[in-house]
């Protein structure tokens, strides 16, 4: 409250003093009602300044950072400390569907993993526009995985579609407590929206590229570059901690002459079906890969001596009596412990010497490298 008086009693002045004395209370009232506005809006105003220096800067990361976990994790902490959202959650759009990739707030952690269809009207709601879809408690409840979430009646809901031009890359959802943003907060998160797509994006083609320069195309395995890799982590596993690790190294017996009498497409289906049958036969943390050609590496992680004649015979029978196109297949298989002293190459090598005594025993058969 203000409350300008006079320093007299009223009776004691006359009318044009009193007159003088209300004039110069109503122009101090508006002196200082305007003084006290503009010190609001100057701070409603660095707020905003705030705001947007805040969705600047971690756009400006978002677009610099290329791991999809990270990005994700950027987008759901910054909206909940920004905005106070009570829940934030990230879809990625995977063919048809679009699956629940990072949840961030209250009950966020039975979100992630949950899919929904792109044809299911509210996606088709969603995915119809580029603005952001306001959506009411119930048809929340619609969607796999939020019947069990309290949501409360007053919270507004917000879902933004995700674009780029590749396409709708997924689906940016919000919660808030019904008092936490406006319109001018709204029109922020539009600007937001657009730069988190275009790093879920970004992110996304480059995850890709990684994938598939680590990938042989035809078999869907590790290609040799990867399996090298992986090798070396695992060797300095065996060194550190004493965990046994054997390898496998199988080559198709023949495949040459295979792939002249019948065909590369008959030859790819050959190594498309021995990729198949090697990965029935192996564990979930066994690790394999297409070497080059039609040579195969098995790496076979916490694995001693028995274990790994029992995987090569199950893999040479396997393929033994597997009905081919054409004709039957064999392969021929080295087995490899490392030892403390090994490196990439020397282990390899090894395998590769069994393979080579295998061959010489009359291929369809393994061999263990005595060493």
């Amino acid at each position: 409250f203000l409350i300008i008086t006079p320093t007299r009693i009223r009776t004691q002045v006359g009318s044009e003093e009193e007159n003088t004395f209300v004039t110069k209370a109503c122009s101090i009232y508006q002196t200082i009602n305007e003084v006290l506005k503009a010190i609001l809006e100057k701070n409603l105003l660095g707020l905003r300044r705030l705001e947007l220096n805040s969705i600047y800067e971690i756009s400006r990361l978002l677009t610099s950072t290329v791991e999809l976990e990270k990005v994700m994790d950027l987008i759901t902490n910054s909206l909940i400390i920004i905005y106070k959202a009570e829940l934030v959650f990230v879809g990625l759009r995977e063919g048809d569907k679009i699956r629940i990739a990072q949840a961030k707030g209250d009950y966020g952690h039975l979100l992630i993993g949950k899919e929904w269809h792109m044809v299911q009207p509210l996606m088709e709601k969603f995915f119809s526009k580029v603005e952001p879809s306001f959506l009411s408690i119930d048809e929340l409840m619609t969607l796999p995985g939020f019947a069990d979430l309290k949501v409360d009646s007053g919270n507004k809901i917000m879902f933004y579609p995700l674009w780029s031009s590749l396409g709708a890359v997924g689906l940016l959802g919000i919660v808030f407590s019904s008092e936490s943003i406006d319109d001018n907060d709204t029109r922020n998160l539009q600007i937001y929206a657009n730069f988190a797509a275009i790093a879920l994006a970004n992110a996304k083609l480059i995850s890709r590229l990684e994938r598939e320069a680590e990938t042989d195309f035809l078999t869907g395995f590790f290609n040799k570059r990867a399996l090298r890799n992986i090798l070396v982590n695992e060797l300095e596993r065996t060194i550190r901690y004493g965990i046994p690790l054997a390898v496998i190294f199988l080559d198709i017996d023949n495949f040459k002459c295979y792939n002249d009498t019948f065909g590369h497409v008959s030859g790819d289906v050959v190594l498309q079906k021995t990729a198949e049958i090697i990965k029935n036969s192996i564990r979930t943390v066994d690790i394999a890969g297409r070497y080059g050609g039609e040579e195969f590496v098995i790496i076979l992680p916490g694995t001693k001596e028995e274990g790994a004649v029992a995987v090569a015979e199950r893999i040479q029978k396997s393929i033994e009596i597997y009905p081919f196109p054409h004709r039957k297949i064999t392969a021929s298989l080295g087995i490899a412990l490392a030892k403390n002293d090994d490196s990439v190459d020397s282990l390899l090598e090894r395998a590769d010497q069994s393979l080579y005594q295998a061959k010489k025993q009359g291929k369809n058969c393994f061999c263990l490298d005595p060493s």
